[in-house]
């Protein structure tokens, strides 16, 4: 596995919050409300951006884009106010100053970011969200090929120049058993079968 954190962000130019508290005020206090973009309805950066208006409060229209790449301008130009994104998609425009990240949606500061509060320090507690991937195969797929294909992928994540080049473009190398993996994903199941209740995401 990998993990990819993501970001509360939103354009330094256009929304004079610097911490979350003052997002969360400077939105209430915004007529109509503020915009939230992301790559889609039901894609964990949609969802991710629902559970935080919900549980802020906050009145938001959400406005889907095919992605960052479109996601971004919109930021840069004002027509959204905010994103709970990817960092690894905003990286750049970050260190250029054009979009402020206000908070990590995990459990510990990000390496590259060590200024910016975790969501719970920055006063949201139980907003652990952290987006991540996975390597699969064929259910058929025999348990001595699944073991040493698992193998040698944590292998591969625990070199350290891999590790430190990951870190760098927003990716955290984890690794994990085949086991680990189902643990995982029965532990966080009820949590995003819980966001999408709140994004009132449906299948099409």
């Amino acid at each position: 596995m990998w993990d990819l954190p993501n970001i509360v962000a939103v354009p330094a130019q256009h929304v004079p919050a610097q911490t979350l508290a003052e997002l969360i005020t400077w939105a209430k206090a915004r007529r109509g409300g503020i915009s939230y973009g992301s790559s889609g309805v039901g894609t964990t950066i949609h969802l991710s951006g629902a559970f935080l208006m919900g549980r802020a409060g906050i009145e938001a229209t959400h406005v889907t884009f095919r992605g960052a790449a479109q996601t971004i301008p919109a930021m840069l130009s004002g027509d959204i106010q905010v994103a709970v994104d990817n960092l690894a998609s905003y990286t750049g425009d970050i260190q250029e100053g054009r979009i402020r990240p206000l908070a990590v949606t995990m459990l510990e500061r990000w390496p590259s970011l060590p200024n910016v509060p975790t969501m719970a320090e920055a006063g949201m507690d139980n907003f652990n969200i952290n987006p991540w991937h996975m390597w699969g195969g064929p259910r058929a797929m025999p348990r001595e090929i699944v073991d040493r294909i698992s193998a040698e992928i944590r292998s591969a994540f625990a070199d350290p120049e891999l590790k430190q080049r990951a870190i760098g473009v927003g990716a955290r190398l984890t690794g994990s058993t085949p086991e680990e993996l189902a643990a995982r994903l029965k532990h966080e199941q009820p949590i995003w079968a819980e966001m999408v209740r709140i994004s009132g995401a449906q299948p099409e």
